[in-house]
């Protein structure tokens, strides 16, 4: 009876009644209350919050957003501001921000973000799929996914995954630029200069893509630009360098990152002013 009681009492610690390993990002919480979110694309998020509330945790379930995340149950940290909550989730070793919930003064709006954030949907409360919802079932099918080789690979540090991320944005802003200035520019990163950290921890597409920016406006503001970046310019490298830096070599501009510190937008585009 003693062995019996023991059993009972650890399965209720460990949060579900099947039992969690005790490994699990989940181990020692249960789930309580559940919400999900839906729009009229298809797009559906449920988030389900786990007891006990210190542990500032949730789930998080993705489905008809036709990505990578479509069927897949995350783990989220919980963190509140003011009117908003956001969830903040492991992905390919990124921690990211998918999802956050906005009190709009009288009515929710759940804003969901790819995995690339180059776009953002917005989400209303589902009341018919959340009076429907069975929270253990999404908790259980948690602990299914933790299993799953496939699904912890999603989770693990992912270098070809970002570095094709940062060059597919990189390229976006690369053919709105050519687009601007009529120009026929190409763009390379010096990945050899770049470690998994830094790649980690900072948006290295978004980064590489500043001096592009820049001189985009120049071109959208000038004629006179337009004919400077198709007659002195041929290609833009961007790299990780000990120090911010942009110079243009030949017909190369070279543009460097520092860790925490890039060349800011204005001095960005004096620099093309004074040079080209």
């Amino acid at each position: 009876m003693r062995v019996l009681l023991a059993v009972g009492v650890v399965a209720l610690s460990l949060g579900c009644s099947r039992g969690v390993r005790p490994d699990s990002a989940v181990a020692g919480t249960k789930p309580v209350t559940g919400k999900v979110y839906s729009n009229e694309a298809g797009e559906q998020v449920t988030l389900i919050g786990l007891e006990p509330g210190d542990a500032h945790k949730a789930l998080v379930m993705f489905e008809g957003t036709k990505s990578e995340l479509d069927g897949q149950v995350l783990v989220a940290s919980v963190g509140k501001e003011r009117r908003k909550t956001e969830y903040r989730t492991m992905w390919r070793g990124h921690s990211q921000r998918f999802v956050s919930v906005e009190d709009r003064g009288g009515y929710e709006d759940l804003i969901f973000s790819n995995v690339n954030h180059t776009g953002y949907t917005h989400l209303k409360p589902d009341t018919g799929k959340t009076g429907a919802l069975k929270v253990e079932k999404v908790f259980e099918r948690y602990q299914d996914l933790e299993g799953d080789k496939k699904y912890q690979a999603l989770l693990a540090f992912d270098r070809k995954f970002w570095t094709n991320q940062a060059e597919a944005q990189l390229g976006e802003v690369l053919a709105e630029t050519n687009k601007a200035c009529g120009s026929k520019l190409t763009a390379a990163v010096a990945w050899d200069s770049v470690t998994d950290k830094q790649l980690n921890d900072i948006s290295y597409g978004s980064y590489c893509a500043r001096p592009l920016e820049s001189l985009q406006k120049l071109c959208e503001r000038s004629d006179e630009a337009k004919r400077a970046v198709q007659e002195k310019l041929q290609t833009v490298e961007c790299r990780m360098d000990a120090q911010a830096a942009l110079k243009l070599e030949a017909r190369k501009v070279i543009w460097s990152v520092a860790e925490g510190s890039l060349v800011q937008p204005d001095a960005t585009t004096t620099y093309f002013t004074d040079t080209l």
